[in-house]
């Protein structure tokens, strides 16, 4: 007949041994709860960024007609009153101001070209924080004398993204990763062990032209 002592016993340690296992916390819910968590926290920071956006572009719509017909009210006058030579150069004129707007909008497509490609190689959360830091990155950038997008700090744009994502205030755009491997999109420590408590680009100017200096950004580096 079984001991139903040894059985119990059995139960009991079976019971205590699940209670010292350590508990493995389920990382793709943390990683959900996380970015609901941010998406609830941007959503009427985006709602708003939407609203605003759909205003300004309908302004800038019917400021763009009323111009047109304005314009083309002006051209049939002069032509009317036999002034051909200004309605000549009117017409040179607009068509001058809309070839350089398309060429303002082809250097702002190569800019975001440069900055979508560095920012491929990074992984982020979901698109809200690529949108994000998108939009942080390119607010920061400048034409050089050569006419090459950079940061206004000198450094290429392949460059500042880096600086972006090892900066330890924007890892809450990232994926968490293990620290078992070398790299990660997270801050980076310092050699004795502390993290970086200031973001590169919030330092005084002369520290970040002294780093530069020092090699640890390629000025102008291609992008």
């Amino acid at each position: 007949m079984p001991d139903s002592n040894v059985d119990e016993n059995k139960n009991v340690d079976e019971n205590v041994d699940d209670q010292n296992k350590p508990n493995k916390p389920d990382d793709d819910l943390i990683e959900k709860l996380v970015s609901d968590r941010v998406a609830e926290a941007l959503k009427p920071i985006k709602d708003k960024l939407n609203k605003a956006y759909t205003a300004k572009e309908e302004a800038e719509r019917k400021a763009t007609e009323y111009e047109k017909e304005k314009r083309e009210a002006e051209l049939a006058r002069l032509k009317e009153e036999g002034k051909h030579k200004e309605a000549y150069e009117m017409q040179l004129a607009a068509e001058r101001a809309e070839r350089e707007k398309l060429e303002q909008q082809n250097i702002e497509l190569t800019r975001n070209n440069d900055v979508r490609i560095a920012l491929a190689t990074l992984e982020f959360r979901n698109e809200k924080a690529v949108e994000m830091a998108f939009s942080e990155i390119v607010g920061q950038l400048v034409r050089d004398d050569k006419g090459k997008w950079v940061h206004r700090s000198g450094i290429s744009v392949k460059d500042f993204v880096k600086a972006f994502a090892d900066d330890k205030e924007n890892s809450f755009l990232f994926k968490v990763k293990s620290n078992s491997g070398s790299g990660g999109n997270g801050p980076k420590q310092k050699a004795d062990g502390d993290s970086e408590e200031t973001s590169v680009f919030k330092k005084p100017q002369d520290d970040l032209l002294k780093s530069i200096a020092e090699g640890k950004f390629r000025r102008g580096a291609p992008s």
